[in-house]
This record gives structure tokens, C-alpha cells and sequence, in this order.
């Protein structure tokens, strides 16, 4: 084994850590009552910030507007993303790209001014319409590689064995198209769910986990830490999901 296979363990350990490691310190946060620098570890362990965030009765309600508007994105920017997968390629795929190069703030106050005048400013629904802005081009990035010349061929001679449109889709294009849809769905979620931009200009009215977040990270570390560990769960059990449903197939 060359000296370059030996050291890319090492190498796959460091990255890790460093996407993993910020994460780590989360709990400890969460916990710290007390925790000045340049300490290695709190002076005071507590629950101070857990029972801050229990007694929040804006957060329940900002939590499942979160959940709500990620479903409708994912629902909404399915129908959006599936034909444009299926269709596009080259030049007119990378155009869908492009709303990924916009700030979402920008994105956000740009759509403020049409949905106020629509009435869908404030609302659920326009909030995850407003995701969709971002929702949409993850999930044609994930969807387009799934659908290849292969499948083509299996659908080609589905109907050509006098199978209907239902019957290609329903057993031959949606069980090849299973990993790839999981994957598109639980970044779609991930994606809406995390919205702070497009969230506070479209639906700065509503209490969203993003906005109820943001204020707190430099106000109080601890509460914002336990808000952090909240904000992860949702993202983490969709990606396990898709992951679970990959390695099935």
C-alpha cells in the first residue's frame, strides 16, 4: 500500500473533525452556566438555558411554522423540480442554478414588495414560496443524475409492453428514482428549514426557529446553543432517512 493510501484515514479524520467539531461543543454549551475564557471547561453546569427555551411560549409555535412551511416546500418544489430534472440539461440547467448566487436577504426583501401586494406576505404559504427559491434548484441538482439513459430504456419498453403512464411511473420510474428522491426531499427540508433571509422578509410577522435563533447568538451563547441542538434534529433524521433508504435499494 502506497504512503499515500496509508495517510488518507488521517486525512478523512481531519476533515471530519473539522465539520464535526463545532458541533460538539453544542451540548457543552448548552449546559454552561458558567464558562469564562480561557477555560477548557465551564465553571458552573447547569440547566439555566434548557429551562429558558422550555419556558419560551413563542418557541412551540416557531418550531412547527418551521416544520410546516419545510413540508409545503418540499410538496411545492417537488412539482417544480421533477419535470425540470427530467428535462433540462446543459446551458438550461445551470440557469436554474443561478437563484443559488442571490443572497436570500436580497431574495427576501425583492419578494416582500410582490407578496405584500398578492397577500401572501406573512403567511405560511408564501413563506415556503419563497423557499422554493433555493428549495427548487438542491432538489434538480440531486434529481437530474437519477434520471439516466437506463431508466429511459426500462420506461421505453414498459410501454412498449402496453404499460399506461401510471403503470411506468408506478413501477418503473419511482423505484428508480427512490434514492435520489429521498435525497432531494431531506435536502429540500434542510434547506427550507434553515431559511433566515427569505423567512424575515416574507414572513418576518411569523414566529419562525431561524428568527427566534438568531438574536439569541450573541445575547446568550447557552440558549442559543440549545436552540442550535433543536434547530440540527430535524436536518440529521431527514438526511438518516435518505441515507436508510440508499442503502435498502
Amino acid at each position: 500500500m502506497s504512503r499515500r493510501r496509508r495517510s488518507f484515514p488521517w486525512f478523512a479524520g481531519a476533515v471530519g473533525f473539522l465539520l464535526a467539531g463545532p458541533l460538539l461543543v453544542l451540548p457543552i454549551r448548552a449546559v454552561a452556566d458558567e464558562w469564562r475564557a480561557p477555560a477548557l471547561w465551564p465553571q458552573v453546569i447547569g440547566g439555566r438555558g434548557v429551562q429558558r427555551v422550555l419556558d419560551d411560549p413563542i418557541l412551540p409555535q416557531a418550531v412547527l411554522n418551521s416544520a410546516l412551511v419545510g413540508l409545503l416546500a418540499i410538496a411545492l418544489g417537488f412539482v417544480v423540480a421533477w419535470p425540470a430534472a427530467r428535462t433540462l440539461r446543459g446551458s438550461s440547467a445551470a440557469f436554474v442554478l443561478a437563484p443559488l448566487l442571490i443572497p436570500p436577504l436580497v431574495v427576501g426583501e425583492g419578494l416582500q414588495v410582490w407578496f405584500l401586494r398578492l397577500g401572501l406576505a406573512d403567511s405560511l404559504l408564501g413563506v415556503a414560496l419563497a423557499h422554493l427559491v433555493y428549495v427548487v434548484p438542491y432538489m434538480v441538482i440531486i434529481l437530474t443524475p437519477g434520471f439516466t439513459t437506463e431508466l429511459a430504456r426500462q420506461e421505453e419498453a414498459a410501454r412498449g409492453l402496453g404499460g399506461s403512464k401510471w403503470d411506468v411511473l408506478r413501477l418503473i420510474t419511482l423505484p428508480g428514482m427512490a434514492s435520489p428522491i429521498a435525497l432531494a426531499l431531506a435536502m429540500a427540508f434542510t434547506v427550507s428549514w434553515s431559511q433566515y433571509g427569505t423567512s424575515l422578509g416574507v414572513g418576518g410577522g411569523l414566529p419562525m426557529l431561524p428568527l427566534v435563533l438568531v438574536p439569541f447568538v450573541r445575547s446568550d451563547p447557552q440558549i442559543a446553543a440549545v436552540l442550535d441542538l433543536i434547530f440540527l434534529l430535524p436536518p440529521l433524521v431527514a438526511l438518516t432517512i435518505a441515507v436508510r433508504t440508499d442503502q435498502r435499494l
